[in-house]
């Protein structure tokens, strides 16, 4: 009887595993791109000012790391990739209202950037930049430019 219990809790373990590895998830594509709208704000400095205040110290570790602050609340942070990077970084950009076409991943309170435009006056102005190393040209000194960039 102890045998064929131990069969069949490994059979069960067996076919959860199984199960588990067909419930792949599908890659994201171009079609499932929303627009998420809002402004750039600083995330430690928006989740100190919080109701209960979190010690952030954005000052110090994350540089005031950027994010999308919804009009409804909502503090999204954005995919730290070649084109997410800029966003998370570029100071012009704070405090600027926000239009982004992207993927949102909701559990993880994430968005991946596939482009942004920002409101200059009543006017949207599609915000581009290097495809390569997602600067522009002068940013950070042309430090983190690629070559093309440079020249």
């Amino acid at each position: 009887m102890k045998a064929a219990a131990a069969v069949f809790v490994g059979l069960v373990a067996i076919f959860s595993v199984l199960a588990f590895a067909q419930d792949k998830f599908k890659k994201r594509d171009n079609k499932d791109r929303q627009e998420f709208a809002g402004k750039i704000v600083c995330i430690g400095c928006a989740l100190e000012n919080q109701d209960g205040g979190a010690n952030a110290q954005c000052t110090l570790h994350a540089r005031h790391a950027q994010g999308l602050l919804a009009a409804d609340g909502t503090l999204w942070t954005f995919v730290d990739n070649a084109k997410g990077h800029i966003v998370i970084n570029n100071t012009k950009i704070r405090d600027k209202e926000v239009k982004i076409l992207g993927w949102k991943f909701p559990k993880a309170q994430y968005i991946e950037i596939f482009k942004y435009e920002l409101k200059e006056g009543d006017k949207w102005v599609k915000y581009d930049y290097c495809k390569t190393c997602g600067f522009e040209p002068g940013d950070n000194a042309d430090s983190d430019a690629c070559d093309d960039c440079r020249k």
